[in-house]
């Protein structure tokens, strides 16, 4: 049937019909996708069923104001991501402090792994090394062209030397780099986060698993990548940029509080059933040792490691001792013909190690 002219809709209702319908799908993309705010003395983050989460008032909360509390500014930072990033949007980050960074130490022993493995030099590029002090960075710009500086949520601590396990300075300092992780998956950027104690001869992604919000390594792992019952070791953990990622890093730095004395992995491993929970509800997979590997629970077979991370070790020194051997070990490994090394008789020599065992 005809429709008058009389009940046609005129140009100004189509147009204000038109903008009303993009107006609440702005709405709906932005309360759908959009992150938590860092914690501050009045974020609820308590799961249902639990006890809430101590919030006290503290620094944290007015450098949270900041999305990054770093020289350059956030524009910096996100043009930093930019360049580094790769076609998914995935970032690599490491952090090191002078001690770390200096000549001949970690960093440098890291970044030797990425050239001496298989097929992964290309992957150096994508690495942002975050500075923990005013040394590291000036080492970290000599060797790397992504290096960033974040002050510590500690007003006046030093952060450049080799901290004692577990003193209120390490902790301060394995306690910091949250802060700016959580900017990265606010920013749309997946990480992938790796200690700078980590060995890379195989690219470790193919054991990440896309469904999954968090993929983390293990010190000890059990056999089920989905176990909740495996323990984690956050030196080599991976988040997908999703807000309900964010949500989870906020969490997990707000229960802090509840464990004051104790280093964010162990903090991690006392909430992860919580994160895995309602509201919060992310999916945690596991990655086996034998593959994403650690002197806790070595993986023997050198066909299949991707990464070896100096755990259950202590002390900058005992670590780079055993980081270098790992790496030399790796080196001969690859100079052997492949039937050889697929016979998997090569494998760690164990002699003169400080921890790998």
């Amino acid at each position: 049937m005809a429709i008058s002219k009389s009940a046609q809709p005129s140009p100004v209702a189509i147009f204000l019909s038109g903008a009303a319908s993009a107006t609440a799908l702005l709405v709906f993309f932005y309360t759908a996708t959009a992150g938590p705010a860092w914690p501050t003395a009045t974020t609820e983050f308590a799961p249902q069923g639990s006890q809430a989460v101590a919030r006290p008032a503290s620094a944290l909360a007015t450098k949270a104001s900041s999305p990054t509390n770093a020289t350059g500014g956030d524009d910096a930072f996100a043009r930093m991501l930019r360049r580094a990033a790769m076609e998914d949007r995935t970032v690599i980050m490491t952090s090191v402090n002078e001690a770390w960074a200096a000549e001949g130490s970690l960093l440098d022993s890291f970044l030797e792994s990425f050239r001496v493995g298989l097929n992964i030099s290309h992957l150096v590029k994508h690495i942002v090394v975050v500075a923990m002090d005013e040394g590291a960075l000036r080492r970290c710009r000599a060797v790397h062209p992504h290096c960033h500086l974040l002050l510590p949520d500690v007003d006046g601590l030093d952060l450049s030397g080799a901290k004692s396990y577990m003193t209120k300075d390490y902790l301060d300092l394995v306690w910091s780099k949250l802060r700016l992780q959580h900017r990265v998956l606010l920013l749309g950027y997946n990480l992938l986060f790796t200690d700078v104690d980590v060995a890379w001869f195989r690219d470790p992604r193919v054991h990440i698993t896309a469904a999954a919000d968090i993929t983390t390594s293990s010190d000890f792992y059990f056999g089920d990548p989905d176990d909740l019952g495996n323990y984690p070791n956050t030196g080599f953990i991976y988040f997908k940029a999703t807000a309900r990622n964010a949500r989870a890093m906020a969490y997990w730095h707000a229960a802090r509080a509840r464990f004051p004395e104790n280093h964010d992995q162990f903090v991690f491993n006392e909430i992860k059933r919580e994160l895995a929970a309602p509201p919060i509800g992310v999916r945690i997979r596991f990655v086996d040792s034998k593959h994403v590997s650690g002197f806790c629970q070595l993986g023997r077979d050198l066909n299949r490691i991707a990464t070896v991370h100096m755990t259950c070790c202590i002390g900058l020194e005992n670590k780079l001792h055993d980081l270098r051997r790992v790496v030399e070990d790796w080196r001969r490994y690859v100079s052997r013909p492949q039937w050889e090394r697929r016979a998997g008789k090569i494998g760690w020599r164990f002699e003169g190690g400080k921890c790998i065992h």
